[in-house]
């Protein structure tokens, strides 16, 4: 028929198909999370705060709808490392914030409410900057043999001086003696507050360098140098996402490496796929494997960070806000009206304890610097300010590979997914790796495999 003209037809390949199916696996993952929490991870850990009482429906259907909004207006196709962080947030810190606290019920319908409302404002701010171009920065890249000098000379005296410090106690910790070994390295970083930067600069920086970097330009000996670095770190404090951080780089690497634009839905179809069955096993399990590997991804990774939400949220709403006074450098103009770090705090309202002293309840920024700097107003105003943290994260990454940047970056991400925003900048790298991606040799944006 004259006229009518049929274009090429589409194809559809997975990525496309995994993209349109996004909602749906939003839902899936709500259902696989609600079903570990209120299974098997609050029948387990409710004598450490982890409760279940039978929640507002209507607020629980809230949930699912303010899930479901958020992602539709969530970037899908990663461009840039900070997009990962976003995804990282979503899973583990949106979603559970969204229902957790409903089952704590330690607050009323309204207030529930409006703790919802706030976390997808905070989501969405992030979210909705990736509309925004990053700014064109200039590079200063330095000569290549003079970057892995100085890298060098700095890892070894780093593992140097932390080895000298922790001389006689290290300890390759079990899980059961986790919490045993961390009260001795808090000992020796009180005394020595310089190694704990130091390890910090190792463990977030330095070792996922090297295993990111080894990865890519396939140079097996680095990743393992960057692994065996880990490990090392791991025996002064025993802190366990230094021993799944080389399964974290690699994991990334592997799956935005193969990417074509469905590495989201992807991550949130295998993580309600763990929920499903990773519960399933542990509800009948005995103390062992399968019990420590779900209280380490159900519990740790999944429902704390809604328990804290849940907690922070009535805690500062019945005692004073610090307004940032919590972090290093403000403190300085404002004062913080708490003596003891804020998560030590908290724990200790709720009268969470352990047989080897006070529990740190690290939490969130949105929970940490938002509520406990201002309230719920102040989970929008640091969704503003990650997003532009992001926003200069990815300008100064912008001509790096994801396949390394995201990978070199894992540490960051389980970072912010744990603590204040302000501790991810200063203390935990985050601001030197943006230093380092103004300067790393033109070497490290050509790598290719």
């Amino acid at each position: 028929i004259e006229g009518f003209r049929s274009g090429p037809a589409k194809k559809i390949n997975l990525g496309s198909a995994l993209r349109i199916s996004m909602p749906v696996t939003i839902l899936l993952f709500c259902a696989g999370f609600n079903y570990s929490y209120v299974y098997w991870v609050s029948p387990t850990w409710s004598y450490m705060g982890v409760t279940y009482k039978s929640p507002d429906m209507a607020l629980v259907v809230v949930a699912y709808l303010l899930a479901s909004v958020v992602c539709a207006l969530s970037p899908l196709r990663i461009r840039r490392p900070s997009q990962i962080i976003y995804w990282f947030l979503f899973f583990t810190v949106y979603i559970p914030g969204l229902f957790v606290p409903l089952y704590l019920q330690l607050d009323n319908g309204f207030t529930l409410l409006l703790l919802q409302l706030s976390l997808a404002a905070g989501m969405l701010l992030i979210g909705i900057s990736y509309k925004l171009r990053l700014l064109n920065m200039r590079l200063y890249p330095v000569d290549q043999r003079l970057f892995w000098g100085v890298f060098s000379v700095l890892f070894l005296l780093g593992n140097a001086a932390v080895l000298y410090s922790f001389n006689g106690k290290l300890h390759l910790a079990s899980y059961e003696e986790v919490y045993a070994v961390r009260m001795p390295a808090k000992q020796i970083l009180a005394a020595n507050p310089a190694i704990g930067y130091i390890i910090h600069l190792l463990s977030l920086v330095m070792n996922p360098l090297l295993m990111g970097y080894g990865l890519v330009s396939r140079r097996k000996k680095l990743f393992v140098l960057g692994m065996l670095g880990e490990v090392f770190l791991y025996t002064t404090g025993a802190d366990k996402q230094l021993m799944a951080a080389p399964i974290i780089v690699f994991i990334l690497y592997y799956t935005i490496k193969r990417d074509r634009g469905g590495w989201a839905p992807k991550m949130g179809l295998f993580f309600a796929a763990i929920f499903f069955v990773l519960t399933t096993m542990a509800i009948t399990a005995k103390p062992g494997a399968i019990f420590n590997l779900s209280s380490f991804v159900l519990v740790r990774s999944f429902a704390a960070p809604g328990v804290e939400m849940g907690q922070y949220q009535y805690f500062f709403e019945n005692l004073p806000h610090t307004y940032l006074g919590h972090v290093t450098g403000i403190n300085l103009f404002v004062a913080n009206p708490y003596a003891r770090p804020m998560g030590e705090e908290v724990t200790s309202f709720y009268g969470i304890t352990s047989k080897y002293g006070a529990v740190n309840a690290n939490a969130t920024f949105f929970a940490s610097d938002g509520i406990g700097g201002f309230g719920l107003p102040g989970i929008p105003l640091m969704g503003i300010l990650c997003a532009l943290v992001f926003w200069i994260l990815g300008s100064c990454a912008r001509k790096y590979p994801l396949k390394f940047s995201v990978p070199a970056l894992a540490l960051i991400i389980v970072s912010l997914t744990n603590v204040s925003l302000f501790s991810t900048l200063a203390g935990n790298g985050l601001i030197v790796w943006i230093l380092l991606f103004i300067i790393m040799p033109r070497d490290f944006s050509r790598i290719d495999s």
